[in-house]
């Protein structure tokens, strides 16, 4: 898969049989349908309808589809790109753990482990390399 922000192939991170597209080069993380889900227990509520932002529309990575921009968790304060086809959801660089941030402090019990890993991700790969 190809990133839809920086257009170069992406690399799979795996963890509990759930694998997530990791873009190299600006940390964007690719979920296909309903693994946010399952990693998170039943997830967070994402509003369908198009946030208000000025932020240029990018193209889904599985489908030709220009994806919309969503508010995403409990106070729906993460903006995310979300396929309109249902094909999976796009987080920039630090979303994710502002996401998980935003769980926990709403009371969300989001299990160490996962947020270990959701936040350590992209951690992990600048250390590796």
């Amino acid at each position: 898969m190809k990133c839809p922000v920086c257009k170069v192939p992406s690399f799979v991170v795996e963890y509990e049989d759930v694998e997530l597209d990791l873009c190299p080069e600006c940390k964007g993380v690719w979920f296909d349908r309903g693994e946010l889900d399952l990693l998170l227990g039943g997830g967070p509520a994402i509003d369908t309808s198009p946030a208000s932002t000025s932020e240029e529309a990018r193209r889904c990575p599985v489908c030709p589809q220009k994806m919309d921009k969503v508010n995403i968790g409990p106070g729906r304060r993460v903006l995310i790109d979300s396929c309109p086809a249902g094909c999976g959801l796009w987080f920039d660089g630090n979303e994710l753990s502002d996401l998980t941030g935003d769980l926990r402090s709403e009371g969300w019990q989001v299990k160490p482990e996962v947020k270990e890993f959701l936040c350590g991700i992209i951690r992990t790969e600048d250390e590796n390399q």
